[in-house]
């Protein structure tokens, strides 16, 4: 029998096993942290242990006892669930008074024990033959790091702390491992939130939606914005012709201000609609970058997308520590749960063969407007085909494809699938076939909304549906979810005020059609800063076409320094700007020197979480009071 031990912490009373391993938490002294050692493989094939590690926060009410708890899953997958905490304690906040939440780190993830292969965790572009490499320096574990057995060890942690069945919330892949702990452990799971999924059974090893989504998706955004019209899509497979018949190589800056060099080409596009990293800016961005290219031979705008996607590197940055997040762990799940296009148990030498068979079978334009062999040039952490092409044969103990068993029923406990509109990486599609595996679930669509909706969600609209239903098992009104603001495309990417739309004269203006360009210039320079953060890991950056940025933040408030900034050739701008993130308020005090005007100041204020968004601006240029409006950048 196990020795059982009672721990007070922060007024909460644990049973906890003897096997526990606890600490407080070292970046918060207010939450415990453990570990839980774990047999490696449960089989008894492969010997040895893994130290599963968790962080837990007690219920901040501990004058009575919990209500539950609720259980947070990290994506990836590869990250690590703890890494996340900040964001699942915001997410959670409302709840947490009367609650505790559990933060478990995957087996190889975090501090769970990160797998670490190299060279595969630090090149700039993952190989076929690495992540091969990786499986064979796991040897006879490298089938040990599956979906089924990391849902074991959380059942392991629940269980030895005692709490329960819980509210289990699992975004990106963390919806895949939530699908399967429900399949798995139903009798500890009370409910389950699926934010941006797809299903643990019956996906297609192509991955076909992301490509429907991508076409429909640039049309949808064009058509919602004022500043876009006709079909986007067409413009952008124009674009991808001309690039396949006629790539160039320029230079340009990633998100970070490095000048890096940069290939346009197909896949280059590609890539940075697949990544899935760039969310709102791709679709900002890449229809007026692609008109700048073919119509005016304007290529930094597209140059720049480029880099700044190249920097973002599909799920993460080439040489991070695996700790942070482990290219090895991702490669070992997708091998050993995803479907593949060749079979697992098949030599690598074979599964090329079964491979080009398989595709010799697709329809050629699954990808369209890009080809297969476009699709599998892009980094096999986002062109996934090849992927496990050289991974190890799986034990027939250990067989791949079995997160969940094949008979398996799935329990009848309240599912809420949340899926953003515009989710290309985990399409709405995937999120409703997840969601109709379950007999007692529903799906609710996010309008103009991307890959994962409810943590760091600055419309407090699927966070409130999240926190509703652990709250009452009912998502209660969900009708933000269609209130969404669209996204606003910039109108052109202009070299010159002169190719700019102007602002609006109000009542009392005095500025002329000049003014009036200059100063719908220097507000989308601020627009443009903004769009910036989403692409931004450093709080500096450097302007389309000079000058430089730098900004900082409190809680949610980011103050911006801009410094000599140039949307356009001939516009420069100086001054500060506060970004609220979390009601979407903006005010830009600039200082603009343009053509036919001089220098200046203007103000230009906005909302950015307003549907159809106008900005205002004030000021004065060259001496005349500039009183306008615009479609807010």
């Amino acid at each position: 029998m196990r020795l059982l031990l009672t721990i007070a912490w922060c007024g909460a009373s644990l049973a906890l096993g003897s096997d526990l391993r606890m600490r407080p938490c070292p970046h918060n002294p207010m939450a415990l942290c453990g570990t839980l050692p774990r047999p490696l493989d449960p089989t008894g094939q492969v010997g040895g242990m893994i130290g599963i590690a968790w962080e837990f926060y007690p219920a901040r009410d501990s004058s009575q006892p919990a209500l539950g708890s609720i259980v947070a899953v990290e994506g990836g997958p590869g990250y690590p669930t703890t890494g996340s905490a900040g964001g699942y304690v915001g997410l959670f906040a409302p709840l947490l008074y009367r609650r505790n939440l559990l933060l478990v780190d995957n087996r190889g993830t975090g501090g769970s024990q990160a797998i670490d292969c190299e060279p595969l965790q630090s090149e700039l572009t993952q190989t076929v033959a690495d992540a091969g490499a990786c499986g064979t320096e796991l040897g006879t574990a490298s089938d040990l790091y599956g979906t089924a057995l990391a849902t074991d060890d959380l059942a392991a942690v629940i269980q030895a702390l005692g709490v329960g069945p819980v509210d289990l919330y699992g975004d990106s892949y963390g919806t895949w491992f939530s699908q399967a702990f429900a399949v798995n452990h139903p009798d500890l799971v009370r409910a389950v939130i699926l934010d941006s999924a797809y299903p643990v059974r019956g996906e297609n090893p192509f991955y076909p939606f992301a490509a429907v989504f991508n076409r429909r998706n640039y049309n949808l955004v064009c058509e919602r914005s004022l500043s876009c019209s006709g079909a986007s899509q067409d413009r952008i497979e124009a674009l991808v012709r001309t690039l396949r018949v006629h790539p160039f190589t320029g230079y340009a800056h990633d998100g970070n201000g490095q000048l890096r060099p940069v290939t346009a080409d197909a896949v280059a596009v590609a890539y940075a609609e697949y990544a899935g990293v760039m969310g709102e800016v791709i679709y900002r961005e890449l229809d007026p970058a692609t008109r700048a290219y073919i119509e005016n031979g304007d290529s930094a705008p597209l140059l720049r997308i480029f880099a700044e996607n190249n920097l973002m590197g599909g799920f993460d940055q080439p040489g991070g520590p695996p700790r942070q997040y482990s290219r090895g762990l991702f490669a070992a799940v997708s091998c050993s749960d995803y479907p593949q296009l060749y079979n697992m148990i098949s030599p690598p030498a074979l599964r090329v063969f079964e491979e080009q068979a398989t595709i010799a079978r697709e329809q050629p334009g699954v990808y369209a407007p890009f080809t297969i062999d476009e699709f599998r040039k892009m980094s096999i952490d986002v062109g996934v085909l090849d992927l496990c092409l050289d991974w190890p044969i799986p034990s027939p103990a250990h067989p791949s494809q079995h997160s969940i068993p094949p008979d398996a029923k799935f329990p009848n406990v309240p599912v809420l699938v949340l899926s953003g509109e515009l989710d290309s990486l985990t399409t709405p599609t995937e999120g409703r076939l997840a969601a109709d595996l379950f007999p007692n679930s529903r799906q609710i669509l996010v309008a103009n909304s991307f890959h994962v909706t409810a943590v760091g969600d600055p419309d407090n609209c699927a966070s409130v549906i999240a926190n509703r239903f652990f709250l009452d098992l009912s998502p209660g009104d969900t009708s933000c979810a269609s209130k969404i603001s669209e996204v606003r495309t910039v109108p052109n990417f202009a070299t010159t005020a002169a190719l700019v739309q102007p602002a609006t004269a109000l009542a009392g203006n005095r500025g002329t059609m000049d003014d009036l360009r200059v100063a719908a210039a220097a507000t989308l320079a601020a627009g443009d800063m903004i769009a910036r953060w989403w692409v931004n890991t450093s709080g500096f950056g450097v302007g389309l076409r000079g000058g430089t940025f730098q900004y900082s933040s409190i809680g949610n408030l980011y103050h911006y320094t801009l410094s000599g900034i140039r949307w356009t050739n001939d516009v420069e701008v100086t001054g500060w700007m506060d970004w609220n993130y979390g009601d979407g308020s903006v005010t830009a005090n600039l200082s603009v020197t343009g053509p036919g005007t001089g220098s200046g100041s203007i103000l230009a204020t906005w909302d950015d979480r307003q549907p159809h968004a106008v900005a205002s601006i004030l000021g004065q240029l060259g001496g005349r009071a500039i009183r306008a409006t615009m479609y807010a950048p």
